[in-house]
């Protein structure tokens, strides 16, 4: 019984990860509702809230289209929000109160809030 149990664990173990990463959400900003924004600011801190602000700011006057923006939460790979640009690799974070931009294959601080 033990080996069974033993095997059912190894076997299962690569489908606990796979639902553990199925569990972030990716969303265009245009599908973001004030239910979704609220789960957002309640699930991250005060200074990644006010980076994700800043970052649609800059995409706001930039002109980019709410259809183009995408929003990732609830991933457990990223401690905080991640955003970017449908097809573009301009991709951002907001962790630790600071915005990390992607360049140079890897994350770069960008600013501090």
């Amino acid at each position: 019984m033990k080996l069974r149990l033993t095997w059912i664990l190894i076997l299962a173990s690569p489908a606990l990860l796979a639902s553990e990463a199925a569990r972030a959400d990716t969303l265009p900003l245009s599908k973001i509702d004030r239910k979704i924004e609220s789960h957002i600011q309640r699930g991250n801190t005060k200074k990644n809230v006010q980076c994700l602000a800043f970052i649609l700011n800059d995409f706001q006057e930039r002109k980019i289209r709410k259809s183009d923006i995408y929003v990732t939460f609830d991933d457990p790979y990223i401690d905080g929000i991640g955003i970017g640009i449908a097809e573009t690799d301009e991709n951002y974070t907001c962790e630790a109160g600071k915005l990390r931009a992607w360049e140079a294959n890897e994350y770069q601080v960008a600013k501090t809030f």
